[in-house]
């Protein structure tokens, strides 16, 4: 047989927790379930890391970002929104059409 487990928080959490997790395609059962077999299996919380572990995240984080090469942009695209410049980018390509 099944056993409930209950835990407290305000309504509005719930209801925007629910909403999220059906966007992800999961629903609070499934998601609770995962989280105590987390547990079981680990015997830790999968959001509290040892501060250790949390200064190599770091440094492995920082080094991942430094690693990515700097790249020059041409300088017709600074003062272009992300939407304009995607477009222009196409444009170039010769992958957007005459009704931009």
């Amino acid at each position: 047989m099944d056993a409930m487990v209950t835990g407290r928080m305000s309504q509005a959490k719930k209801e925007l927790g629910n909403q999220v997790l059906r966007e992800l395609g999961t629903n609070a059962s499934q998601v609770i379930n995962e989280l105590y077999d987390y547990v079981i299996s680990r015997r830790a919380l999968p959001f509290s890391a040892p501060e250790e572990e949390r200064g190599e995240r770091l440094r492995a984080a920082v080094a991942a970002v430094d690693a990515v090469p700097k790249v020059e942009l041409d300088a017709r695209f600074a003062a272009m929104d992300v939407r304009r410049a995607r477009m222009e980018r196409l444009s170039d390509d010769g992958l957007m059409g005459d009704g931009r």
